[in-house]
């Protein structure tokens, strides 16, 4: 199977089995920082230069299949600080209560403790038999 591809000046470019395509957007996207205790998360951006910590040699990854870079520094200090679009992460993770998910988190609680009085139960009836 050989794919072929038009380029804007009318070139036609002909790719064999073992050629691939990635394509990757002109779209610049500023990184979104998070600060957690003493560290700095830069993620979300494009341009792996976009975030560069002073003083560290902290290069951003991209993960297999994925258009963004992320970078992780410890022990920033105040460099997240100055960052204009910090944002602190709150203490519960930044979910909200969902009345779905807790009525199920509550039914899989008393589930949990149902069968672990059936377990409970069945030990106390084997051990009875077993003095018998």
């Amino acid at each position: 199977m050989v794919n072929s591809c038009v380029t804007q000046s009318g070139y036609k470019i002909i790719f064999g089995k073992g050629t691939k395509l990635t394509v990757f957007s002109n779209e610049k996207k500023e990184p979104s920082y998070f600060k957690i205790e003493d560290s700095c998360l830069a993620t979300d951006f494009t341009d792996h230069r976009a975030v560069n910590f002073e003083n560290k040699n902290i290069t951003p990854v991209r993960y297999k299949d994925q258009s963004y870079y992320s970078s992780f520094a410890f022990h920033a200090g105040d460099e997240c600080k100055d960052k204009v679009s910090c944002e602190t992460s709150s203490a519960d993770g930044g979910f909200e209560s969902d009345e779905k998910i807790n009525y199920l988190s509550l039914g899989l609680y008393w589930l949990r403790i149902l069968f672990m009085k059936t377990v409970v139960f069945n030990i106390l009836i084997t051990f009875k038999a077993w003095m018998s």
